[in-house]
């Protein structure tokens, strides 16, 4: 059934729902559709254009997805990374603020099962750097600001420092600098395990013509030229300022970067051990990180995509496997109106050097600042954005099937994400949000989190443990009570985010190979090509389609024996939620099982903060329904996991209020009170003689 409704603001919306629909169903899409005008008054809350795509086979209209609201964060998350142990590192330095330009210049580690965060200051300016995940899961943070653009050239001018974030010790280390400044610079580490770093603008606030490969090993950087190439560049070339224009790189066969590199350029290495570097203007070009090679590699059908995106297309485990890139979103020319178009450069039907450029259907929305995120279902979805420079705001996530190459309009989020914000899936499949700066003086501190349609289609398959992870062209063997269903599994790499885009996105679907009653082997990627050395999130997905959450481990595995056994690691994610005279309790496995599968969950509850006893043990499920509780009375609760070896230590603390539910509206009308305590109520069937049809 399709239902049109006009709001108060006499805007048509259109939504798409079962073949049947209840009394309580249509009052709850009449109140939706009577209040968005309302909502967009008092929340700055009003979609522009409501009219949802056709349902996929996945999900009903019920189903698409769910938006909540998390914690603030203290600081804006400009860069930022999922790191090994499930917590997320996010820099601001300065923030886009020029107040700060002097200092202080900030860090923060969040963890997303607590939201408590943890603030570093730096010495240095790390706004507008670059990240990258090193194989040893340690984050390479390079660049930043030198000088806002505040001084008399105009010019943001890069810095030239490096740094390891150390997860273990949750510390910065120091390295060594590069060889000039980099601002806005493209990193992503290669197969081979170290990292390339290109463009940025350098201490003088012109483009950073060289190509540096850092050694993690060594912990140095190195210059990579084009012996095919004869370019030169010149630091601070066309600068005034004192010192501009030496030294100089380059000459004879020996040459740097193409002229037409841009800041943020999108780069993605590719299947063949290539790099793409495309997206941001209408030339497309290959660099070969073995040789420093530079090869165009033809053209986008757009004129560019300043602020839009390029995203790796699922992979399959193959040594035939070339990739294809969606080209999505972002300006033409630099001022000009976003684009809603897409295109696909599709190596797979050309060559590893030249794509075959297609175009796909478009987006429904314009927008530029996208934030690409990459499901363990091998949908991308498009979060996030504005349909201008900065202020007018896209609510609708789009989903991008690239099997079909269809869209699908997601529900709205409720917070804009603009300028400087960032999306990144996190291990329990939910989709972290956070951040953006309307001005050079405020950002968006609410973080909003989107579940996926995947969350509401009946029980998750689960991962019981750590998976037994081989070397590059081996096995993984996934732990799972639910074997029997698995259908297929996908690879994740962990995000890694910085100023809308994630160079090293990239999801690879693993064959399945075996299948006992209590455990499923798949092939390891075969080469480092298809899924360089580092952490990934693997998923079982059953018949359904439907993924269990992440469990991370690091490519390439180990041949070894197994460590001794030890006790688990402490659950994740504890949720509460209250109903009439009960708390339903869910939460996700721990990150690590102790080499011991889980055996049980116990649960602990209180009436006060911080002082649970033990109320129940469970087997080995992730979610509990407590029935005996008192309506209107505060319950606290803490989870434990149980393996041979012993028991974790305590979850995060969740609690819920139960509560007797409301009586539902009269058979006529509904009641609804603004966020200004104004009471509004109306009634159906007047709604439905003045503004509302069915179709």
């Amino acid at each position: 059934m399709v239902i049109h409704i006009v709001n108060t603001n006499k805007q048509e919306i259109t939504m798409v729902v079962g073949s049947t629909l209840s009394r309580r169903e249509f009052l709850k899409l009449l109140g939706a559709g009577a209040m968005v005008g309302i909502l967009g008054k008092f929340a700055n809350f009003g979609p522009q254009n409501t009219q949802f795509q056709p349902i996929s086979r996945e999900a009903s209209a019920q189903s698409l997805g769910q938006w909540s609201i998390g914690a603030n964060t203290s600081i804006p998350p400009i860069h930022a990374a999922v790191l090994r142990n499930g917590k997320i590192l996010y820099l601001s330095g300065s923030g886009y603020n020029s107040g700060n330009q002097f200092g202080p210049f900030k860090a923060a580690l969040f963890d997303p099962g607590t939201n408590s965060e943890s603030i570093y200051v730096m010495p240095d300016d790390l706004f507008c750097c670059g990240f990258s995940q090193l194989g040893n899961g340690n984050i390479l943070i390079v660049g930043g600001t030198k000088d806002y653009d505040t001084g008399t050239d105009g010019k943001w001018h890069g810095t030239n420092v490096a740094y390891e974030f150390d997860v273990d010790s949750s510390s910065f280390l120091k390295v060594q600098s590069m060889a000039h400044g980099r601002w806005y610079p493209s990193m992503s580490i290669l197969p081979s395990g170290k990292v390339f770093v290109m463009t940025g603008y350098d201490e003088y606030g012109t483009l950073n013509g060289l190509t540096e490969i850092y050694d993690p090993t060594l912990k140095t950087f190195s210059i990579e030229y084009d012996p095919s190439s004869s370019l030169v560049y010149c630091v601070g070339s066309g600068s005034t300022l004192p010192g501009a224009g030496s030294p100089c790189y380059g000459g004879t066969n020996h040459g740097v970067n193409p002229s037409s590199t841009t800041v943020y350029s999108r780069t993605i290495v590719m299947p063949s051990g290539l790099v793409f570097r495309g997206g941001q203007k209408q030339s497309l070009y290959m660099w070969d990180p073995i040789t420093g090679k530079w090869t165009s590699a033809g053209n986008m059908i757009a004129l560019g995509r300043k602020y839009g995106t390029a995203v790796l297309l699922p992979l399959e485990n193959t040594t035939s496997e070339r990739g294809r890139v969606l080209l999505v979103g972002g300006q033409p020319t630099s001022g000009g109106n976003p684009v809603k178009t897409a295109e696909i450069a599709d190596f797979n039907a050309g060559t590893n050097l030249t794509p075959v450029i297609k175009s796909v259907p478009s987006m429904n929305y314009a927008r530029m600042y996208v934030l690409p995120v990459m499901l363990p279902t091998g949908k991308v979805v498009i979060f996030g954005g504005t349909s201008d420079m900065n202020t007018t705001f896209v609510f609708y996530p789009e989903m991008f099937d690239p099997v079909n190459n269809t869209w699908t309009a997601l529900p709205p989020a409720s917070v804009g994400r603009q300028y400087h914000s960032v999306a990144m899936l996190l291990p329990d499949g939910r989709v972290w949000t956070a951040s953006g700066t309307p001005s050079m003086s405020k950002f968006e501190p609410r973080i909003e989190l989107f579940s996926p349609w995947y969350f509401f289609a009946g029980p998750r398959p689960t991962i019981s443990g750590p998976p037994t992870v081989g070397p590059y062209g081996g096995t993984i063997t996934i732990p799972t009570a639910d074997a029997s269903s698995i259908s297929s599994v996908s690879l994740v790499k962990i995000p890694n985010t910085t100023h809308h885009y994630d160079f090293e996105l990239r999801l690879v679907w693993l064959q399945i190979q075996s299948t006992t009653s209590s455990s499923v082997t798949v092939s390891s990627p075969v080469n480092a090509n298809l899924a360089p050395p580092g952490y990934y999130l693997i998923h079982v997905l059953n018949s359904s389609g439907v993924p269990s959450a992440g469990q991370i481990i690091q490519l390439p595995g180990l041949s070894g024996p197994p460590p001794s056994p030890t006790v688990p690691s402490d659950p994740l994610s504890l949720q509460a939620t209250a109903g009439d005279a009960q708390v339903y309790l869910s939460w996700a496995a721990p990150s690590s099982n102790g080499g011991s599968s889980i055996t049980s969950y116990k649960i602990y509850r209180s009436a006060s903060s911080g002082t649970e006893t033990f109320l129940a043990a469970t087997g080995n499920v992730l979610s509990y329904t407590d029935t005996a509780v008192t309506n209107d009375q505060t319950y606290f609760y803490k989870v434990t996991a149980v393996n041979s070896v012993g028991e974790s230590s305590q979850s995060n603390e969740a609690s819920a209020i139960p509560s007797t539910p409301p009586p539902p509206p009269g058979p006529n009308s509904f009641n609804y009170t603004t966020s200004d305590n104004v009471s509004i109520k109306d009634t159906l069937t007047e709604r439905l003689r003045k503004h509302h049809k069915f179709s």
